[in-house]
């Protein structure tokens, strides 16, 4: 059953039955969700774009962005949504201004969120429906600086280069945007209960996997202000000969001055140094090494289920003894869908091979 709220958060209705549904959610960013129901009356007013729908056994919220109608094979018109989580809503705002930061990740985030959209200078900027949940502690701070970057694309970078999930907590009253780490369950640690996926243990279906290091690089140059040989640069390396894989990064926009008191002053070489080698690190993101592993369980098993003995952003073990396979890492996306009165869940482990689109996405940034 899903309910029907609008932005303000006042309940609408139900949607008690429906042909299909996706509820896809991320870790280091926002989710989707997919709906095909009857066309009728009820339906059509329900959802309209901008209401929300969400339900009773999950925390994440997602707001329709498009409706569409669609005719099947056999001759029956569904309504078809889209949506996106919550935390999407962070891409309305973007930072109104220069910002250099000393902190941790997770307070960065937080701080970015508080000043652009819960309360800002400018009255109007304001995103009443947001609330911040309690602060973690958790990752050790770092040196970072930012003129009018998108909220959503800077709350991302930062998750991604520091392995921080994001998600919007909802209870049909209340917003909050919680940041969080997901737990260790491999078989390298003995503090949580272990978690291994592998048709071994007959709690996988079926499984895909990839790998490629194509557009990897280790070694990064960053150039950041000044001119010729008085420009100031970082760097990040690692490597030798074939092993050695390096890009540069025009860092030209970030600042060496930074305001104090309503004044311009220098930003000193060690501090620059580090917002330089931040720059390096997110840009040493976007050419990682891919290695996923695509699954989908066996609800109908209770040895090992999501949601109960692991969730999304844990580390867990991968062991797939016929492709010779014994990895750990995080979910990073996890599907539920419901078709026909049957559920399947899909969760996918690591990073994938970007698609064409994706990699275009990148290269106009």
């Amino acid at each position: 059953m899903l309910y029907i709220c609008d932005e303000n958060f006042k309940r609408l209705g139900i949607i008690g039955s429906f042909s299909y549904l996706l509820w896809r959610k991320r870790y280091s960013s926002y989710g989707e969700a997919e709906l095909h129901v009857d066309v009728n009356a009820q339906n059509i007013e329900l959802l309209q774009k901008g209401n929300i729908l969400f339900r009773k056994d999950d925390n994440e919220a997602m707001y329709i962005y498009y409706r569409g109608f669609k005719e099947e094979n056999t001759g029956v018109e569904r309504l078809v949504i889209k949506c996106f989580s919550l935390v999407k809503w962070l891409d309305r705002r973007f930072l109104w201004g220069i910002y250099v930061y000393n902190d941790t990740p997770e307070n960065i985030i937080r701080s970015m969120i508080r000043t652009e959209c819960i309360a800002p200078s400018i009255p109007e900027r304001r995103i009443t429906q947001i609330k911040l949940a309690a602060a973690k502690g958790f990752g050790i701070p770092i040196q970072m600086q930012n003129s009018y970057g998108n909220v959503l694309e800077q709350t991302e970078a930062l998750c991604n280069t520091y392995e921080i999930g994001i998600r919007s907590q909802f209870n049909g009253k209340e917003l909050f945007y919680d940041l969080y780490e997901g737990i260790n369950r491999t078989i390298n640690q003995s503090e949580n209960p272990r978690c291994i996926l592998s048709k071994n243990f007959s709690n996988v279906l079926s499984r895909n996997y990839e790998e490629a290091d194509n557009d990897f690089k280790n070694t990064v140059l960053v150039a950041g202000a000044g001119e010729g040989l008085e420009r100031k640069r970082a760097s990040i390396e690692q490597g030798s000969g074939l092993l050695r894989r390096e890009l540069f990064v025009d860092a030209r926009d970030l600042s060496d001055k930074k305001r104090v008191d309503e004044e311009e002053v220098p930003i000193s070489d060690e501090e620059y140094t580090l917002l330089l080698k931040q720059r390096g690190l997110e840009k040493l993101l976007d050419h990682e090494e891919f290695l996923s592993f695509d699954c989908e369980m066996d609800v109908t098993k209770n040895n090992t289920k999501y949601g109960r003995d692991f969730y999304l952003g844990d580390i867990i073990t991968i062991r797939d003894d016929r492709l010779r396979i014994i990895m750990n890492s995080r979910i990073v996306e996890a599907d539920e869908v419901y078709q026909n009165a049957t559920k399947s869940v899909f969760v996918k482990v690591g990073k994938s091979v970007p698609t064409l689109p994706e990699k275009v996405r990148k290269m106009v940034k």
